[in-house]
Formats: C-alpha cells, sequence, structure tokens
C-alpha cells in the first residue's frame, strides 16, 4: 500500500476545491491552554451539521500533524516538539540517529499552512490551533475566533481535568503558553492584521454551550451559514 505523502493530501484537497468559485466557508478557533477548543468544535461540528442538509462541516484538530507524521515517519510527538524547536536543532539532532529527510520547524509550519489554507478554500471546516487564524487572515468567507480566560481559572481547570495539584498545573499551564507565544510570533509575521481574530471570548463567563451560540450567530450574521429554520 502507497504510503500517504503531503502532496497527496493536498492533490486529494485541491481537486474538491477546482470547481469552487469563492473558498470556504470556515471557522478557526485559537485558545488558551485550558479552555474550551476540542470540546466547542465538536458541539459547534454537531450544530451546524443539523443546519445543513449534506453534513458537510467536518472539525480539524490533531488530523494535519498525524498527516505529517505518517509522511515523515515520525510520531505525532516529534511533530509537535518539532514545531516548536528552533531552527535545525531537532533535525540536526535526529539526523545524528541517522534518520533521513527530518524536516524542521520551519519545514513543517510551512507545510501545516498549505495544508490549513487548502481545507479553509474547500471550506465547511472548523480548524482548531495550527496557526489556522494566521494561515488563512487572508482568504474570505471565514470567521477568527479566540478563546481566552484568566489564568487562575486556567490553572484550577488543568488541576481538575489532569489530576494535578495547582502548582504542577500553573507550571504546565506556563510551559505551553509560552511554546505557543514563541510559535505565534512566528505565524502573525504572515498576518499583520489587528486585532488578530473577529472575536474574542472569555471562556471563564461563558460556557461552550453559549459560546457556540453566539459563534453560530457570528456566522450568520456574516453569511457564512443561514439563520437557524425556526
Amino acid at each position: 500500500m502507497t504510503k500517504p505523502t503531503i502532496s497527496a493530501y493536498l492533490r486529494e484537497h485541491l481537486e474538491n476545491v477546482k470547481g469552487k468559485k469563492e473558498p470556504g466557508p470556515f471557522l478557526t478557533i485559537s485558545r488558551q491552554y485550558g479552555c474550551d477548543g476540542f470540546e466547542l468544535g465538536q458541539y459547534l461540528i454537531e450544530k451546524l451539521n443539523e443546519r445543513d442538509e449534506l453534513g458537510r462541516w467536518k472539525l480539524y484538530y490533531k488530523e494535519l500533524l498525524k498527516q505529517l507524521a505518517e509522511d515523515t515517519g515520525l510520531t505525532e510527538e516529534m511533530i509537535e516538539q518539532a514545531r516548536y524547536s528552533k531552527h535545525s536543532l531537532f533535525r540536526d539532532f535526529l539526523r545524528g540517529l541517522q534518520k533521513d529527510h527530518i524536516p524542521d520547524g520551519f519545514e513543517i509550519r510551512h507545510k501545516i499552512t498549505l495544508m490549513v489554507r487548502t481545507i479553509a478554500y474547500e471550506g465547511y471546516a472548523v480548524i482548531i490551533g495550527q496557526g489556522g487564524t494566521a494561515a488563512t487572515y487572508d482568504i474570505p468567507n471565514g470567521l477568527s475566533v479566540r478563546i481566552e480566560a484568566p489564568k487562575d481559572w486556567r490553572i484550577a481547570r488543568v488541576s481538575i481535568r489532569g489530576k494535578l495539584d495547582k502548582a504542577a498545573a500553573a507550571e504546565k499551564i506556563e510551559e505551553i503558553d509560552r511554546m505557543r507565544e514563541y510559535l505565534r510570533s512566528f505565524y502573525e509575521e504572515k498576518n499583520p492584521r489587528q486585532p488578530a481574530f473577529a472575536m474574542t471570548f472569555d471562556n471563564s463567563i461563558f460556557k461552550k454551550e453559549y459560546l457556540a451560540e453566539l459563534i453560530l450567530l457570528a456566522m450568520e450574521q456574516k453569511e457564512l451559514i443561514a439563520p437557524a429554520k425556526k
């Protein structure tokens, strides 16, 4: 069986968009660690497909990393680590173990950006993370959302969900926030838009169900989706 490649992945999706007159619709969700992301995406997909007779809406989260892992022969964890690595350090380490064709952080970020843009153009996509907002800033018929919350709230949530004490939860949040901020600095070079996001919500105030309703209303107003039938 032929191993899937990034080129094959892009070709497959590009075949789907060749006949399209315009891109989208699509939604990108950026979130701080400890906030709703995947759960919100799943809930939104359910609500969006209730409105779409063809059930075309899909959620993209870790699928892009999985595709890259299959293409390079690395694990998803290694790909994720390489995304945050400084130029060539991670690749040089693996090459020292006599592995070939190991992409560095720049190559991985570039490939993910290409996939995200293709998926957004294909449309009916909810994209969680992956630099989705910066990758699609110049593509019409989309909406970008940011989910944030006070640090104490996130610490309490990560502590409960991960069964960690508050000190460990705080340390984990600081580490991941640092990594994501490093990654965002690369993506924001490609996305000069200010503010970076069309909508920003405080997750400590709004639960995922209410967040979804607000996002769906915004998508209606942008004419990305039709109003719900009464």
